[in-house]
């Protein structure tokens, strides 16, 4: 066996091993962007159809921490998925890996997921009007959801608390089809030929 080849071999199969790291870690912080999706859609729920304003009111403060802690872990989960995907996009290129097309694919939609979760009204001067994150504060929800609504009011208000999150379910649940469309696509015909575990 030629060395060249022995060579190419090896740094295919740490390649291969690299976005096998990457993928597993990957998965984990979409899963916590998944959760803090769900938990926002949950807790909104319970603030929409409480019984009494009052009732809503008295767990404002368990409201507050859950969305806060919810609002980071998913910011936070978006930018790891992002980062991922582009780390994981430069190494099939560099490595000349098969399936960076899907890999491109998932790159875009996680990106799109993070431009509906950053947001975008704390980064614009305080004055001016922006479009808000797709997770949201307790203090919003309880201003925008409590007591009786325009159907106009409610409409926008389910856009503002339900679709938004869900399309940032969808972005990242896109991409982890394209990313896994790929990696299955590199493993399958890299030289290394590692056992394919699913994505």
């Amino acid at each position: 066996m030629d060395e060249v080849e022995t060579v190419g071999r090896d740094a295919g199969r740490e390649h291969i091993l690299a976005l096998d790291a990457l993928r597993h870690a990957k998965n984990a912080f979409f899963w916590l962007a998944v959760v803090a999706i769900a938990l926002h859609l949950v807790l909104w729920v319970i603030v929409r159809w409480a019984e009494t304003p009052d009732a809503a009111a008295r767990w404002q403060d368990t409201l507050e921490w859950m969305l806060a802690v919810a609002g980071f872990v998913g910011r936070a989960s978006a930018v790891v998925v992002a980062g991922i995907s582009v780390l994981v996009l430069l190494i099939g290129l560099n490595a000349r890996l098969s399936g960076t097309a899907a890999l491109a694919r998932a790159c875009v939609w996680s990106l799109a997921a993070l431009a509906l979760v950053v947001p975008w009204v704390r980064i614009t001067a305080e004055d001016m009007a922006g479009i808000p994150s797709a997770f949201f504060e307790a203090e919003e929800l309880a201003r925008r959801v409590g007591g009786s609504m325009s159907r106009a009011d409610a409409f926008f208000s389910f856009v503002r608390f339900v679709v938004c999150p869900i399309l940032v379910g969808v972005s990242l649940g896109t991409a982890q089809y394209w990313f896994h469309a790929g990696y299955r696509r590199m493993t399958t015909l890299s030289t290394g030929r590692l056992p394919i575990r699913e994505v």
